[in-house]
């Protein structure tokens, strides 16, 4: 299955408790971001930028657990910087009963801490990795500066699997690697299921051209992933609903508020890829934000963001709506 079915039940649960008490605007998704410091300094990265002033800060672990009880979502996806850094929250597991243990984690990760990572922390249905690849091995190690990266990653996937963790990968097709790159990491021994942004390339390319319209950034990605509709087995987390949306046959809006942010500088506002500024709680946020100005994209960061992003909320929102789709989307998560 690409998702575990207790995360599966676990999201359908919060969202009819919301929906019974007629709470519109939930989150669904904490990415929790405790630093933004790396051992790499990837072509691109918009953290290095727009937190220079702030980059060695670093959230206490009792706040960390505190965000992921005040956002009441099930996932909690430790984002930022390099994540994997176990001295930073030693004696997590003695306190996170009050706070990340009864939700599912997912560490993402450059994968370059992993193996001295999990001698501490053992396999858990709760536990999964999402390890971070810039496209294929030529591009990857190019924009992220290290030569050897992406060979890394790929030693860190079998080492993972062999030990029973959960493990998937999130990665940018660039245009240069196109459909043919996106094929041959498909061969990639040992390869997990892939969870592909393939819009946001473009935005790390190094020298890229000036950024074009938001409907030809969507017209560029359903060219990759016309493959994986037509035969080529490229094993994605993106949802059938998403993809149809890639491929211009459906129409979206994202919904911002279900993925909420939070850093040392407080929650992000409005979601993870705009900054309208960061607020001691996440009521302050909700209260400072319009979300049906932001979450129909009427303006165009909100455009551009409803491209470069997968939606999830949104396809998660509007599950059990249509049955033919519904359907899809049982499928999918199954297979």
């Amino acid at each position: 299955m690409r998702y575990s079915a207790k995360q599966m039940i676990d999201l359908g649960r919060l969202h009819a408790r919301q929906e019974k008490s007629g709470q519109k605007y939930f989150p669904l998704v904490l990415m929790l971001e405790p630093l933004h410091a790396c051992n790499l300094a990837c072509i691109g990265c918009g953290r290095i930028v727009e937190y220079k002033d702030t980059i060695r800060d670093m959230m206490p672990l009792d706040e960390a657990l505190h965000s992921a009880e005040e956002a009441g979502a099930p996932i909690v996806s430790i984002c930022g910087g390099e994540a994997v850094d176990v001295q930073a929250y030693r004696g997590a597991d003695a306190r996170a009963d009050r706070g990340i243990r009864r939700r599912h984690v997912m560490i993402c990760t450059n994968a370059i801490l992993l193996e001295r990572f999990v001698k501490q922390v053992p396999p858990s249905p709760y536990l999964s990795f999402n390890l971070h690849l810039d496209g294929m091995r030529e591009t990857n190690d190019r924009v992220l500066s290290r030569v050897g990266h992406f060979d890394i990653v790929v030693k860190m996937i079998k080492m993972l699997k062999e030990k029973g963790y959960r493990v998937q990968t999130n990665t940018t097709v660039f245009q240069r690697d196109q459909r043919a790159g996106a094929r041959r990491h498909g061969q990639v021994p040992d390869q997990p299921r892939r969870r592909w942004d393939a819009a946001e390339s473009r935005l790390s390319l190094p020298g890229a051209a000036e950024r074009r319209r938001v409907s030809e950034e969507r017209r560029d990605a359903g060219e990759v992933f016309q493959g994986s509709r037509h035969g080529e087995r490229l094993q994605d987390y993106h949802t059938p609903i998403y993809l149809d949306y890639l491929v211009g046959k459906r129409d979206m809006q994202c919904s911002p508020w279900t993925t909420v942010t939070r850093n040392p500088q407080g929650w992000k506002g409005p979601c993870y890829l705009i900054t309208n500024g960061h607020y001691k709680t996440l009521d302050e946020m909700h209260a400072a934000t319009d979300w049906e100005y932001i979450g129909p994209s009427r303006i165009s960061a909100a455009a551009i963001a409803s491209c470069i992003r997968d939606l999830r909320g949104t396809v998660a929102l509007e599950f059990g709506k249509n049955m033919k789709d519904s359907w899809r989307m049982v499928r999918h998560y199954v297979a």
